[in-house]
């Protein structure tokens, strides 16, 4: 019998496969014809079944499925250097909300190339944006010259303020005016970004993200919830953000905020809740009740300082059956490639310890079903999309080479890819993006701060005397 034709034999890799079983072939091989994957298995057995048109060596680096970003304010990454603290009102001339509110159609393209640019970098092929883009087809172009993929949602869709006494840097009246507090503007855009889905090989998808932390009325939930449901796709939210706005919450609606959503018919195991930083015991059993998800958001709860206050339940969710997921929120001190880093240190800091393979879970096949995607994605696996990513074996951080997991979830970041395939398509190899100059990329998103800081008044001037 002769060996059956493919597209792309990935050969000579510790394949980390994600799969049911989580198989780890050493040494490994994916086989894949066109955008799927067709076979997965130890290297010398497809070598034998597979007759390949190239073939990738990937000299025993970790062979892995792309990494999936839960939530991303994908814009915000250009806001690094320019704030402090971005939840200090009082630190800067303007608020983080004035930012957000200040850009153009190419503020936001210029930021989104540049951060995808990033995502490949650090191994993620994939992110899930929660509504706080203006210009949706700007983003969406950007994400498409990268080669990635990425979830979409209307813009800030919110439709009461009560809440935001607690979080007063996130509301300004320039945020306010370009998104209005508004129930029929809102209403109206629930389902403005589906029309990306009657593609089935879009890369760039949409779904629904209602604002949440309190800004919706049960009104706009429900139908929220409603418009996700009829269009089979999910619906995300913030929510337990800071425990001011959960007692807020609690003042105006009589009942906690996780539990309300219970009660009014909001959550499902498609819904999915991100934060949950500050939750009760009655929001906990509606988590267990419903069965809805849950982003964790490590880098922003580090940056909030309220670990004093919080009890830490992410290990104890994730033990009890809770599919939590992982996302960077806003990748201001950082990149997403230190997320599973920031979440092994949060729990370690509570002595609830998270195992490197768990977290790997959170950001692979947990965060595929929070994008409602995990029949295609999240895992190397026949017939599954072909979102691989092949890290280098030749950096020190890549050993010891005995625990590819404990490699690949906590010291492999930024640097180590040297390729990435989205949907079959070679989109970054030997390190650098096979699409865009990046250097236009990155000196486009540069002129880009500087000229939105100068719009707002704001100077970028570092703490330190710059000569020269």
């Amino acid at each position: 019998m002769g060996r059956r034709p493919c597209d792309l034999l990935i050969r000579n890799g510790q394949v980390v496969s994600m799969d049911s079983l989580r198989s780890i072939y050493r040494p490994g091989a994916v086989a894949i014809a066109g955008s799927r994957i067709v076979a997965v298995g130890a290297d010398a057995d497809l070598r034998d079944r597979f007759e390949a048109r190239k073939t990738l060596d990937a000299r025993g680096g970790i062979v892995h499925p792309g990494l999936i970003d839960a939530h991303n304010h994908i814009v915000h990454t250009s806001c690094r250097g320019v704030f402090g603290n971005i939840h200090d009102t009082g630190s800067s001339t303007i608020k983080f909300a004035d930012w957000k509110a200040g850009v153009t159609e190419i503020d936001e393209a210029a930021a989104t190339a540049m951060a995808g640019l990033e995502m490949l970098r650090c191994g993620f092929t994939m992110f899930i944006e929660p509504g706080s883009l203006f210009s949706t087809d700007a983003a969406a172009a950007a994400v498409e010259r990268v080669g990635l993929r990425a979830l979409l949602a209307p813009l800030y869709l919110w439709d009461r303020r009560e809440c935001f006494e607690a979080m007063p840097a996130l509301e300004s009246r320039s945020l306010m005016a370009r998104a209005p507090v508004d129930r029929v503007r809102c209403l109206r855009q629930l389902d403005a970004e589906l029309h990306r889905n009657h593609d089935a090989e879009a890369r760039v998808r949409g779904y629904v993200f209602v604002y949440g932390v309190g800004t919706g009325s049960p009104e706009l939930l429900q139908a929220a919830h409603a418009c996700a449901r009829e269009n089979d796709v999910p619906l995300h939210l913030h929510a337990g953000y800071v425990p001011e706005e959960a007692e807020i919450y609690r003042a105006l609606n009589g009942a906690s905020q996780v539990a309300h959503l219970h009660e009014l018919g909001v959550l499902d195991e498609h819904t999915v809740v991100v934060h949950a930083n500050a939750l009760d015991e009655t929001d906990e059993a509606a988590v267990h009740e419903s069965g809805c998800q849950i982003v964790w958001c490590p880098t922003a709860f580090f940056s909030l300082g309220i670990g004093g206050r919080m009890r830490f339940r992410m290990a104890e969710r994730a033990r009890r059956g809770v599919r939590v997921s992982l996302g960077s929120d806003g990748a201001f001190d950082c990149t997403p490639g230190e997320t599973m880093l920031a979440a092994h240190f949060e729990a370690q800091t509570y002595r609830d310890s998270i195992s490197p393979g768990a977290l790997l879970e959170m950001q692979t096949i947990n965060a595929a079903a929070a994008a409602g995607l995990q029949a295609e994605l999240g895992s190397l696996a026949p017939g599954k999309r072909a979102d691989v990513v092949v890290r280098s074996a030749g950096s020190a951080e890549a050993h010891p080479d005995n625990n590819p997991i404990h490699r690949l979830a906590l010291t492999l970041r930024s640097g180590s890819v040297d390729t990435v395939l989205v949907n079959g398509d070679l989109v970054f190899s030997g390190g650098r993006s096979t699409r865009l100059d990046e250097a236009e990329v990155l000196q486009a998103v540069s002129e880009s701060v500087a000229v939105r800081a100068k719009r707002l008044g704001l100077d970028l001037a570092p703490e330190w005397p710059v000569v020269g």
